[in-house]
């Protein structure tokens, strides 16, 4: 009736009369949120403010309907004397406000609830309880039909496939009293007999019978589940094996029998599956795509995917040569420079919709970079995964992740963070290493739509632990725990929506110190800012960072030589470093455009965030306190609506100055062939010596003294982004 209702036309002509407001008076059982629900007159959203709001006005014929609609609602929830009477005042010419006073009466009442023939079997019993009838509680016919319903459905899921329940009552009006039966009917309870599986070319070759009925996980003589057979089905569908499935008994069980044979009608796909993609990206540059899959490789690993990525085309060797087709930062990032891929094997189970453990192995070879932090060459790694391991109402996963490589990172970034500022050092740093790496996680999706939601929540929660008791170096030691939490919903009586999204982290460093600093691989910090993050901020640069600066002096002071960065000098680069705390938190207000409605959205939008090093004393910690811990920057955007979700343009305001840190000069290469890095950070006290003919500086904290320009105008203080899909 809800339905019906809403799809009425409420919209306002010239000449008729606008709702202003909807009141429901002497309503007791039902709030005004349930009642609004089921009626077709609806008040302006929002006053009427322009974009957001939606004027609606009153239809004389929908209202007269509307008072059916609540007596009918009244009389099958136990109120049959029920009465609903409407009155309108004039707010001002040309509008009301719409008010139904309703006498809910007298509640019909249940005298006596008898269910019968729940002693033909425990299961029978057991499913009867719970009924959501009782005596003493209202007459309610909903509640009723919807406890027969959930009654049979129960019996045909533990073996009764002709199961029914006859419903009887009788009402008194003058008592107000109903008297209900219930009588179950099982029929005789029946176990699965011959399970047969037709194909549409069974002399092609394609997927297995052996791996369809692995899928279908139904076996002959257990009992007959109606909710069995149909996850059955959507099991078959999910390993995108087959066109059509249909799986049904092969006729009407003739009663008295006790086995039912099934048919498994297939229309099969192909079993070799190729795609490939081309995009670009602001930071990716160019970036291609592709994958093979074979769905029936092997008879226990039944899928084959074969998966290679690549970006920085364009920019990184040795697929360079057109950078100018590539956006500024990434021209600007140093590790920009590399070609970025990603490839894979990997062998893994049909996808189950039932709780069970589903085994993948992924053996994998990557180099990746994160813009301009580091970037991570990994020659072989391999990832054992279980899918549900620990039979959760919520997608898990656990796994098992061992990979040998390096991460490499600016010179300036593991003296700055890890104190490891000789070159020794950092050698040992970005050698190959193991790591071994377990980890758990847990996603709980309920969004209406996953590429446009409007309602719903999306939660995940990762744990990840790296130590020497799991096969990793001793340098690659951590616990990490990162949360995230996305809310849509929609403003009453209006179309738009707002989506609040959490995030927060924690990095613990393992036993491994390196000059007193607890060491935590670059790869595993956490980073902040962006197009999904704090968007004033761009990637990376919310929070610690250190910068590379050219414009340098030397000065003398009391006889000894020191480098300090000139008054003014530019950063030649930042070069985040991330930090081991994060909390995140966005507010996000999506409505309609007044033009092309369907296509476009305008966002307004603010974002706050913190990022920091947890424990760090405060001459080497680069978050400096002259500004408020948590930057919050508010921003505007526009969405896009495509067929591969929401192209999202926002532009944040940052009105934060420059984060202060550590400066640091990249001198050129020595006789040595290494490259000195000097610490330049205006007052430092790190004095420069001469040794064997080479300027050598004294070993010492760096101080976060160093501040670069900002600029002062408006528009830079804008940061634009694109994003496709979700941000959160």
């Amino acid at each position: 009736m809800a339905a019906s209702a809403g799809a009425q036309d409420l919209s306002c002509d010239r000449g008729d009369r606008e709702v202003r407001s909807l009141r429901f008076l002497g309503n007791r059982e039902f709030d005004a949120a349930a009642l609004s629900a089921s009626i077709a007159t609806t008040p302006t959203s929002l006053r009427g403010l322009p974009v957001i709001g939606t004027r609606r006005c009153l239809d004389p014929v929908e209202l007269r309907r509307d008072v059916q609609r609540l007596e009918v609602l009244y009389r099958r929830r136990g109120y049959p004397d029920v009465t609903v009477d409407t009155a309108i005042r004039t707010v001002k010419p040309l509008v009301i406000e719409v008010t139904f006073r309703i006498k809910e009466g007298q509640a019909m009442r249940v005298s006596a609830l008898a269910i019968k023939g729940a002693e033909t079997a425990p299961e029978v019993e057991k499913s009867a309880r719970n009924f959501p009838l009782r005596v003493g509680g209202v007459f309610d016919r909903n509640a009723l039909d919807a406890g027969r319903d959930s009654l049979v459905r129960r019996l045909r899921n533990l073996g009764w496939p002709q199961a029914e329940a006859l419903l009887a009552y009788t009402t008194n009006s003058d008592r107000h009293t109903a008297d209900v039966e219930v009588s179950i009917v099982p029929g005789t309870r029946a176990k699965l007999g011959a399970i047969k599986v037709v194909t549409d070319h069974p002399t092609r070759s394609g997927v297995s019978e052996a791996t369809i009925r692995r899928t279908m996980n139904l076996r002959s003589g257990q009992w007959y589940s109606a909710r069995a057979i149909i996850d059955a089905q959507r099991d078959l569908y999910q390993t995108d094996e087959f066109r059509r499935v249909d799986l049904q008994p092969d006729s009407i069980q003739p009663p008295g029998d006790s086995i039912v044979n099934l048919t498994a009608t297939l229309v099969q796909g192909d079993r070799y599956a190729a795609r490939s993609g081309l995009g670009w990206a602001t930071l990716d540059c160019f970036r291609m795509q592709g994958s093979f899959t074979d769905r029936d490789f092997v008879p226990f690993a039944e899928r084959l995917e074969l998966e290679a990525r690549v970006s920085k085309v364009g920019i990184g060797a040795p697929l360079d040569g057109a950078p100018n087709l590539c956006q500024e930062q990434a021209r600007k990032d140093p590790y920009s420079a590399t070609l970025n891929y990603f490839g894979s094997l990997t062998l893994r189970q049909p996808i189950r919709t039932r709780p069970t453990k589903v085994p993948t192995l992924t053996v994998f070879s990557s180099t990746l970079s994160e813009y301009k932090a580091y970037i991570r060459r990994t020659p072989i790694g391999g990832a054992l995964s279980l899918t549900n391991p620990f039979q959760s109402r919520f997608p898990t996963q656990l796994a098992y992740q061992l990979e040998l490589g390096r991460t490499e990172a600016e010179p300036a970034f593991f003296c700055a963070v890890f104190n490891a500022c000789e070159n020794e050092s950092r050698t040992f740093l970005q050698r190959n290493n193991r790591l071994a790496a377990l980890s758990y996680s847990i996603n709980r999706t309920t969004v209406n739509d996953p590429l446009r939601p409007t309602g719903g929540t999306t939660l995940r929660l990762e744990l990840r632990h790296a130590s020497t008791l799991i096969g990793s170096s001793a340098s690659q030691q951590f616990n990490k725990a990162v949360g995230d939490a996305t809310w849509y919903f929609t403003i009453p009586n209006s179309e738009a929506r707002v989506i609040t999204h959490l995030r927060v982290g924690q990095v613990y460093a393992g036993g491994t110190t390196l000059n007193g600093t607890a060491f935590i691989p670059p790869q595993e910090r956490l980073y902040a800012g962006g197009p999904t993050t704090v968007r004033g901020f761009r990637q990376n640069e919310l929070g610690p960072a250190v910068y590379i600066v050219g414009d340098t002096t030397s000065v003398t002071v009391n006889g000894q030589l020191f480098y300090r960065s000139k008054s003014g000098a530019l950063a030649e680069r930042i070069v985040p470093t991330g930090g081991n705390s994060l909390a995140v938190g966005n507010l996000e207000l999506q409505v309609p455009s007044p033009f092309l409605r369907t296509l476009l959205q305008w966002a307004v939008f603010a974002d706050a965030g913190r990022l920091w090093n947890r424990g760090a004393a405060a001459t080497t910690e680069t978050l400096a306190e002259e500004g408020p811990t948590f930057k919050v920057t508010p921003g505007a955007g526009v969405r896009i609506a495509s067929p591969f979700g929401a192209i999202r343009i926002d532009l944040g305001y940052n009105a934060y100055r420059a984060q202060s840190g550590a400066a640091y000069f990249n001198a050129p290469l020595s006789a040595t062939g290494v490259a000195p890095l000097y610490c330049v950070s205006p007052t430092n006290t790190l004095p420069v010596t001469m040794l064997n003919g080479q300027p050598t500086q004294a070993a010492g904290i760096c101080p976060a003294t160093f501040r670069p320009a900002n600029g002062t105008s408006f528009l830079r203080r804008i940061n634009p982004s694109i994003w496709i899909g979700q941000a959160f």
